[in-house]
């Protein structure tokens, strides 16, 4: 909660034209509570959307890049790619499906926004970045939070 609150303060401050930079950092594994499990031999259980681990001078490359852009909202995190259960995670709406662990989209409401669905701010990250990867789709933190499948059905009209 405390780093979504962060992230929309950098946002309105950018919006007024102030400086704010918030980093979703993934799992780190030679620093921080990631490296502590795996030191005492704890078994570490592994994100459900596929989020794998990254070294400490990557980020510190990453950090690099994101002080010279202009964006208020950014993340490194590095993602595996994911297995689809059927063939066909083609559209849109099954890619984002998939991604959320929906399994019938026919009972789940058009309207509801992801974050309504359950959709976390790694989940959010996977989305972002499989939109722009796959997709070509550029959307900004607040319009993945605020995206439906309805909308998300508009879109893959076009």
């Amino acid at each position: 909660m405390a780093n979504s609150i962060m992230e929309r303060v950098c946002e309105k401050r950018a919006e007024e034209g102030l400086p704010g930079l918030a980093i979703q950092w993934g799992n780190v594994d030679d620093v921080g509570i990631v490296a502590d499990m795996q030191e005492n031999d704890k078994e570490l259980i592994t994100d459900r959307v596929g989020i794998l681990q990254q070294t400490i001078s990557s980020c510190l490359d990453e950090l690099n890049k994101f002080l010279i852009q202009s964006r208020p909202v950014v993340s490194s995190m590095v993602v595996a790619k994911k297995k689809a259960r059927s063939s066909g995670f083609n559209t849109l709406i099954k890619t984002v499906a998939n991604i959320l662990d929906i399994k019938d989209i026919k009972f789940v409401s058009q309207n509801s926004s992801l974050a309504e669905l359950g959709m976390d701010s790694m989940i959010a990250v996977e989305i972002k970045q499989t939109l722009e990867r796959k997709f070509d789709i550029f959307l900004t933190a607040q319009e993945i939070r605020n995206l439906t499948f309805a909308k998300l059905n508009k879109m893959q009209l076009f």
